[in-house]
């Protein structure tokens, strides 16, 4: 699905760069005098002027609307971040399921083998029942996060019983820093020292 949607993405941008070329081409073509030579740095002059008129007039609606060019830059960079965020979570969250899945049944595999000794079945059935633990408390985790406004999240156990915590949002404030770290200690069993919170937008 989500190559589906690359795939979508980079047709479009190709798509859009075969128009600017198409664009340009017809607009080199307009230029061209009637006895089939291009107009000389008169014709280039006032199109620069022309393209400075505007500019100045889109610069004096800008400022009468309170906008500026750095903030229509900073709007698509926001939007071109925006995707990735999107991108990152709905990937890492596909990833964390089939790592999960595939350790449980490796694991399950281990517990069901004959030839494997009490002490490596009763390992193995340990394992398996943390990452169900851990993954129902990542959940939990999870979902409260997202109670208090947050778009998404996503929380990591570590090998060292660390975790890890990624929030969609532009920024986080000590407030809600502490208040996801609460969430986390409480519902995670996890010291606050072992918590990791970042922000991703």
């Amino acid at each position: 699905m989500i190559f589906k949607r690359k795939q979508i993405v980079v047709l479009s941008l190709v798509l859009m760069v075969l128009f600017a070329g198409y664009l340009q081409y017809n607009y080199k073509q307009s230029s061209i005098s009637v006895n089939g030579k291009e107009n000389g740095k008169l014709g280039e002059a006032v199109y620069v002027e022309s393209t400075d008129v505007k500019e100045t007039e889109k610069q004096k609606e800008d400022k009468k609307d309170g906008k500026s060019d750095s903030k229509s830059e900073k709007k698509t960079q926001s939007v071109t971040a925006s995707k990735e965020a999107n991108d990152f979570f709905a990937q890492a969250k596909i990833d964390k399921e089939m790592t999960r899945g595939k350790d449980k049944d490796s694991l399950k595999e281990i517990t069901k083998d004959k030839e494997a000794t009490k002490e490596a079945k009763a390992k193995a059935y340990e394992k398996m029942m943390k990452i169900v633990d851990q993954s129902e408390k990542e959940m939990k985790v999870e979902t409260l996060i997202k109670q208090k406004g947050f778009k998404d999240a996503i929380a990591l156990f570590g090998d060292d019983g660390s975790l890890d915590i990624v929030i969609k949002t532009q920024s986080l404030s000590q407030a809600q820093t502490a208040q996801i770290a609460d969430i986390v200690s409480r519902q995670a069993n996890v010291d606050i020292n072992n918590i990791h919170i970042k922000n991703m937008f």
